[in-house]
């Protein structure tokens, strides 16, 4: 019923135009209102010019409902697939660090690993770390946990300096008062991935991962996952290595060979 309802409204669109023009010709014939007289050859033209404009702007019209038509239908395929799919790429590590900041105020718990091999430690400095997207982070994790945002950080040796600087800094905003920032230290011996698993307020969760900068010359694009099978099976291996770390007892903690 629905598909017989859109083709008599697109046939209807299409015979519309024809059928006004018509009608305007006709019309304009008749009535003359140049007052051609008896010269039926002259009043033909205005009536002509009339209907071929009556027309065009028919065309027109139509050829926008179609155009809109067809905007509404590539949406609504694209909702449709959307969630189907079950990786998508991000971007660089700077670009997917502006994403998280940007969806920071609706963020309920993150869920973090920054683990780094000595080898490839100034590479990220350089293009994650040092950057003004990173900054941004460290100022927004430390002002959000002072409100509802619940974020765990787990790291390694080359991590900490910088862990304890976001959680100095969200002591100072909390102002002695309970903050939801936390973060533990490992001693893993083998390379660990690095991700992140996003769930916000509203419920919905996502990881993103491959932020590891390993490859020589090869910087690492990130990706995006929506799915509950694979976002799960992130938080459950945050799970165990949160289980496994350590609280930052002392200065010196035991250095770890892993990347972010």
């Amino acid at each position: 019923m629905l598909d017989l309802d859109r083709t008599i409204n697109k046939w209807a669109a299409v015979l519309s135009a024809p059928i006004l023009s018509l009608l305007a010709f006709v019309i304009a014939y008749y009535l003359d209102p140049l007052n051609f007289g008896g010269h039926q050859a002259l009043a033909a033209i205005p009536a002509l010019l009339l209907s071929i404009i009556i027309l065009l702007i028919g065309h027109t019209i139509s050829t926008t409902h179609e155009l809109h038509q067809t905007s509404v239908y590539s949406d609504r395929i694209y909702e449709a697939i959307k969630d189907y799919l079950h990786v998508t790429k991000v971007g660089s590590p700077e670009k997917a660090q502006r994403y998280i900041n940007s969806r920071m105020p609706i963020i309920r718990e993150a869920q973090n690993t920054s683990f780094n091999l000595n080898d490839e430690s100034e590479r990220a400095n350089e293009k994650f770390y040092e950057t003004s997207a990173y900054e941004e982070t460290m100022d927004k994790i430390s002002y959000y946990s002072c409100r509802s945002l619940i974020w765990k950080d787990i790291g390694d040796s080359l991590a900490v300096a910088r862990m304890r600087q976001i959680k100095n800094s969200t002591d100072d905003h909390s102002r002695g008062k309970k903050h939801g920032y936390r973060f533990k230290l490992i001693s893993h011996q083998e390379p660990q991935m690095n991700f992140i698993v996003l769930e916000y307020t509203d419920g919905e969760r996502e990881v993103l991962f491959n932020w590891d900068f390993r490859g020589v010359g090869q910087d690492p694009t990130v990706l995006i996952s929506r799915d509950r099978q694979i976002v799960d099976m992130f938080s459950i291996h945050f799970a165990h290595l949160w289980r496994g770390a350590s609280d930052d007892h002392d200065s010196h903690p035991t250095k770890s060979v892993s990347t972010k």
